[in-house]
């Protein structure tokens, strides 16, 4: 039995089979991070509640189409399989992103720079580096997008895909190096492990991107046909009506109350699992995942430039050209940049993104976010990379990070809304949550 209407996937809020809101608690649940093995432990609770045959075939029924949702992605499937696949993925991105500067001779300036600054004997801008890399990958594979568990673990703590990912884009651009000659035995240990890790930055972004780009690998126990109903060719199916249909089904065969009230929970949080990952054009809660995803697409976007001597050019440009002491080219150069921004976010961005929530209410959340985390993103790289001459003229220096922070800021743009709507709280709702256990914790330590 399939609606007659299609669902409103556009809806903020569950409704029941009549079109009414159901309750606090359902809506509440319905705004959480929902996976396939959820929606499957709700639909066996409420099995285990009955006895009757032909409730328990209907469940069946549901509980095949939910996981059907899960292999068309309709619904994410909560886990995350590693395999060889994968390797061969981190493989190729790496090769494809690291290429490109094995003829940049920017790199040896960089590798010099990073490890022949030292504190205390210890060169702290390579150690900085290799945290760096560490950070930007679990920050893409962990924290962006929709919540998904990798069940992988090292010593039960250690993301194995995270370090599968840095070990495979390490002695991928190792050998790259060797290969086109940009290092060899007529260099020391240390500055061929400088030349390395400074291309590695490179590389491991583009392993990451690889392994995640190329689709999600769903567990094992996911790709459950569901018997009979669906036909012979199932990619042909609109499984979001048949899981409304099918849930119309289940409603018609339950006799207790309390049992079709658990179903409309299920159903909601599977109907709105579905329109959010199956239509996700929509974006209105600004959350740390977006604050991630803005920090990857800047740096991914930044790199390029980084060993480009044309920035100082740039930068001279900017600070040369002012009026009555203002230097209105670097004026006009910022503005540029939070406009252009505002409209790849705003106007003509490949989705819809809602101002939510603005700070003061004027200023959006998502665009101040983003152009602070391009700016830092930039002055971090720039520093660590020794692009700024050790900051011995601030205003040079600011001139040079405004000119990658350009770049960095269009990239985190596209990084934070081309994923589409990320899981997780709205941010605001994160702090105010902070803010409570820290009023707590004084209130009674």
């Amino acid at each position: 039995m399939v609606p007659e209407e299609p669902p409103d996937v556009t809806a903020r809020r569950p409704t029941d089979r009549g079109g009414q809101p159901v309750d606090s608690t359902a809506a509440a649940r319905a705004d959480d991070p929902v996976d396939v093995d959820d929606l499957v432990g709700d639909l066996r609770e409420l099995a285990a509640g009955v006895d009757s045959p032909t409730v328990h075939e209907e469940i069946g029924e549901a509980t095949a189409l939910v996981r059907l949702a899960g292999t068309r992605g309709l619904i994410d499937s909560g886990v995350r399989r590693l395999d060889l696949r994968d390797a061969a993925e981190a493989l190729v991105g790496t090769v494809v992103f690291a290429s490109p500067l094995l003829v940049e001779g920017g790199i040896f300036d960089i590798a010099t720079h990073v490890f022949g600054t030292r504190v205390a004997g210890l060169p702290v801008f390579l150690l900085a580096n290799v945290a760096f890399v560490v950070l930007m990958t679990y920050a893409l594979v962990e924290w962006t997008g929709r919540d998904r568990e990798d069940p992988h673990r090292l010593a039960g703590v250690l993301p194995t895909r995270v370090v599968m990912i840095l070990l495979v884009s390490l002695l991928t651009t190792g050998a790259l190096m060797a290969v086109w000659g940009r290092v060899g035995p007529w260099l020391t240990p240390t500055e061929i492990l400088a030349r390395v890790t400074v291309l590695w930055t490179v590389g491991a972004l583009g392993a990451a991107l690889g392994d995640i780009v190329s689709g999600d690998d769903l567990a094992d126990g996911t790709t459950v046909d569901p018997p009979g109903t669906l036909g012979s060719d199932p990619d042909q199916v609109d499984v979001v009506a048949s899981l409304h249909g099918q849930f119309d089904d289940l409603h018609a065969v339950l006799d207790d109350e309390a049992d079709r009230q658990t179903l409309r929970r299920i159903e909601a949080r599977a109907t709105r699992a579905a329109a959010d990952d199956g239509f996700g054009d929509h974006i209105d809660k600004y959350t740390s995942r977006d604050v991630a995803e803005a920090f990857v697409g800047s740096v991914f976007f930044a790199i390029p430039l980084l060993v480009e001597d044309g920035v100082y050019e740039v930068a001279d440009f900017l600070l040369s050209l002012s009026v009555a002491g203002l230097p209105v080219a670097f004026l006009a150069h910022a503005t540029f940049v939070v406009v252009t921004v505002a409209a790849i976010l705003y106007w003509t961005g490949p989705q819809d993104v809602q101002v939510t929530r603005p700070l003061f209410g004027i200023v959006p959340r998502r665009l101040l976010g983003i152009a602070v985390v391009a700016f830092l993103t930039a002055a971090a790289l720039m520093t660590m990379w020794g692009r700024l001459d050790g900051w011995q003229d601030p205003a040079v220096a600011l001139a040079r990070i405004s000119t990658v922070w350009a770049v960095a800021s269009f990239g985190g743009a596209l990084g934070d809304i081309l994923p589409g709507e990320s899981s997780g709280a709205d941010i605001n709702d994160q702090l105010a949550d902070l803010g409570d256990r820290v009023a707590d914790w004084d209130d009674d330590p």
